[in-house]
C-alpha cells in the first residue's frame, strides 16, 4: 500500500500489563499512540518518521481506519517519543 500526500500509516502499539489500577478507553481500543510504518509525500524532508513512536490526535476528522492501523494527517502528530 502506498501512502498519498502528507499522512502517515500508524501500526498500533501493544502495551505491556502492569500491576494495580488502569483506565480502560471502551470507545476506541486504538490508543491516540503508535508506531509509524510508512509515509506519503511529505513535504518535509528534514524529518523521517519511519520506525518512530508517536502520538496523534485520536478524534480527528482526517484519521482514517484501515485493517487494524490508522492513517494520520501529520498535521494530526502531536508528538514524538
Amino acid at each position: 500500500m502506498q501512502i498519498l500526500g502528507n499522512r502517515v500509516l500508524v501500526k498500533r502499539l501493544v502495551e505491556e500489563v502492569k500491576e494495580g489500577y488502569q483506565t480502560v478507553d471502551v470507545e476506541d481500543s486504538f490508543l491516540n499512540k503508535g508506531l509509524v510504518i510508512s509515509e506519503g509525500e511529505i513535504n518535509t524532508d528534514s524529518y523521517d518518521f519511519v520506525g518512530k513512536t508517536i502520538l496523534f490526535a485520536k478524534y480527528s476528522p482526517d484519521t482514517h481506519d484501515y485493517n487494524g492501523m490508522k492513517i494520520v494527517n501529520i498535521d494530526d502528530i502531536l508528538a514524538i517519543l
